[in-house]
Formats: C-alpha cells, sequence, structure tokens
C-alpha cells in the first residue's frame, strides 16, 4: 500500500476573526489590527501587517480626540458609537481580507492563535494606550508661565510654545494691554485650536462694549499665535468662564473680509459675504465688514473711509444693503454700525 498524501503541517498559529474580535473589544481596533498584522507577518506580508497597524491607530485616534474635543453629552455618545462601530468593522474585515487565509492554514495543518494570547494581546495594548494617553493629557493640561515685567505673565499650555507665549506677551505689551500691573492671560493652543482667556475683575464682563472691547484685543493680538479663529474667555479672580466669544474671519479674493465675533458662526461669515459678493457690494478691493451676536443682538459693522457717516446718501445706501443681507443672517431686526479705519463707532443705528 502507499503512503497517504496529508498536508503540509504549519508550524506557526494565526488569529482568527473571533481572537481579533477579543482583542478589540477589549481595548481598541488598535489592538484587533495588531493580531491582524501578527497573521499576516507570519504569513511573510510586512506591508500589509504596518497598514493594517496603522489603521487601527488612526481609528483608535479618532476615537480618542472626538471624545476630548467635543462637548458632553455629546462627545460620549460620539465616542463611544464610534467605539462599537469600529469594534463591528474590525471583526469584519478581519473575516473578510484574512477569512480565506485562516481556513487555508487550518486545512494545511495549521494551529489557530489561543484565545488567552488574544486577550493577553487587548490587555497589554489597553495599559499601553493608558500610560500614552495619560502622558498625553498631563502634557496638555501642564501649565507654564513666563514673565513679562515684574508682575505681567502669559500661561501657557497644550501643544503651545515658549515662543508662541513670548510672542503673545510682546503682542499684548505693543497693543498697551501689559503694563507691569499684574495681568494674567492663558494662551491654550489644541491641534485645531486657540483659546486665549483674559483675567479680569469681578463685574468687568458686565460693563458695556467690554467683551468687544477684548474681541479687538483678539483680532489684534491674533498674528502672534497664528491667526485666526481665536477662543475667547474672560475669566473671573477663581478661574471660572463668565464670558465667551469666537474671534474669526472670512476672505473673498483675498482683498474682501467678514470678521465674526462673539457667537456668529463662520458658516454665516461666508453666507454674508457670499451675498455681498453677489451684490455687488464686494468687490475684491478691500472692504471689511463685521458680524457679531451678542446676547441675540446681531450687528453688521462697516469699515468705512473719510466721513461717510455723514453723508446721508451713503447712510441710505448702507441701510438698504443691512436689509438685502438680513435674511441670510436671521433676519431684523439689525444694528447698523459704521466705524473708521481705526475701528472707532462712529454711527450706530438699529435697523428694523
Amino acid at each position: 500500500m502507499g503512503t497517504p498524501i496529508v498536508a503540509h503541517e504549519r508550524k506557526f498559529r494565526l488569529f482568527d476573526a473571533d481572537a481579533v474580535a477579543i482583542a478589540a473589544f477589549i481595548c481598541s481596533p488598535l489592538a484587533g489590527t495588531i493580531l491582524i498584522a501578527v497573521n499576516y507577518v507570519r504569513l511573510g506580508k510586512y506591508g500589509r501587517g504596518v497598514v493594517a497597524v496603522i489603521l487601527g491607530l488612526l481609528a483608535t485616534t479618532t476615537t480618542f480626540l472626538i471624545k476630548w474635543n467635543l462637548n458632553k453629552p455629546f462627545g460620549s455618545l460620539a465616542s463611544f458609537a464610534l467605539v462599537i462601530l469600529f469594534f463591528i468593522g474590525t471583526w469584519q474585515i478581519a473575516k473578510e481580507v484574512q477569512g480565506r487565509i485562516i481556513e487555508e492554514h487550518t486545512v494545511r495543518g495549521g494551529q489557530l492563535g489561543s484565545r488567552s494570547a488574544a486577550i493577553g494581546v487587548g490587555i497589554g495594548t489597553l495599559v499601553a494606550l493608558v500610560v500614552v494617553i495619560g502622558t498625553v493629557i498631563y502634557a496638555f493640561q501642564h501649565r507654564k508661565t513666563i514673565s513679562f515685567g515684574t508682575k505681567d505673565q502669559v500661561i501657557y499650555s497644550g501643544i503651545a510654545t515658549k515662543a508662541d507665549a513670548s510672542a503673545l506677551g510682546n503682542a499684548l505689551k505693543s497693543d498697551g494691554y501689559f503694563q507691569d500691573r499684574g495681568a494674567s492671560v492663558l494662551l491654550e493652543k489644541g491641534f485645531a485650536s486657540t483659546t486665549i482667556s483674559f483675567g479680569v475683575q469681578d463685574g468687568v464682563w458686565n460693563q458695556p462694549t467690554m467683551l468687544s472691547s477684548f474681541e479687538e484685543l483678539a483680532r489684534e493680538v491674533a498674528p502672534s499665535v497664528g491667526g485666526l479663529p481665536i477662543q475667547l474667555q474672560l475669566v473671573n479672580a477663581n478661574g471660572d468662564v463668565e464670558e465667551r466669544s469666537t474671534v474669526g474671519e472670512v476672505r473673498f479674493d483675498g482683498l474682501d473680509g467678514v470678521y465674526f465675533e462673539g457667537s456668529a458662526t463662520k458658516a454665516e461669515a461666508q453666507a454674508l459675504g457670499r451675498q455681498f459678493k453677489s451684490m455687488g457690494f464686494f468687490r475684491g478691493k478691500g472692504a471689511n465688514v463685521f458680524l457679531i451676536r451678542h446676547d441675540d443682538s446681531t450687528t453688521i459693522a462697516f469699515v468705512v473711509v473719510g466721513e461717510a457717516w455723514k453723508a446721508p446718501g451713503r447712510v441710505n445706501s448702507l441701510e438698504s444693503v443691512v436689509r438685502e443681507v438680513a435674511p441670510t443672517v436671521g433676519g431684523l431686526p439689525i444694528n447698523m454700525r459704521l466705524v473708521s479705519a481705526q475701528l472707532e463707532v462712529e454711527k450706530d443705528e438699529l435697523i428694523e
């Protein structure tokens, strides 16, 4: 009788989709893709293994950043939904891209990686992530201080650097805000946001036009910290935020622009600018308009040259412009403000 033919026995083990799912469930998609990568490496496909780990790292990082940057409870819900989506996705991808490979492996006498090994990879990855995330959070929240004169200071955190803080402090000195009287400013930079917080005395935030003054200051110093948009905060002596504002800009044809402040949004500024272009008000000649929303009151401010606020015809023309664009920003009433090139208010009237 002849010798029976048997499949060539494989000495290495591969992890099936269920093992990948276990690792991903314990930790994150990263743990699951590490097992997928282990399979590829044992099959000699190193490049695919690297790609698998990179994709798992991106999915895990995305979940963390959404949780970090979005306010509760939406941020928590969004990150939880992503965790479930990525878990199921990792499991299904393991089935699709390696299912046939695993089946052929077992037919040829190969064995599967144990569930305990998958659990170990999940736990090990989880521990590593906790260490890394803890280090990142510490780095973001750890605050450093740079002094200007003997009393003024800029406190910086996040990815803000000493150079950023120094540039901001010098800009505040040039602007006259830092006068060595004990002013304190907090600069916090994230991957996609910059926040400047001004420490103010109790009740200052309730004074008329005070928030507008700080918004103007934020615009002036913005180039020192990377430009607009800037998240502006006024904080009391206890560090509690009393007022918030967003200061940003949208440029059109590189010359004309709409600045937005308070609770006005970038989308509203873009819509307003497009309306100005369509009606011929924006002609690429450097016109600047401010869209400001404070306490549910909307203001459109025009920077005018000469003494246009004294010319009835020019004022009437701008009143008509405000009425025409009003639907773009929520409708009337709108405060129309005419300001000089130095941003001094020359005329303020309510358009109804």
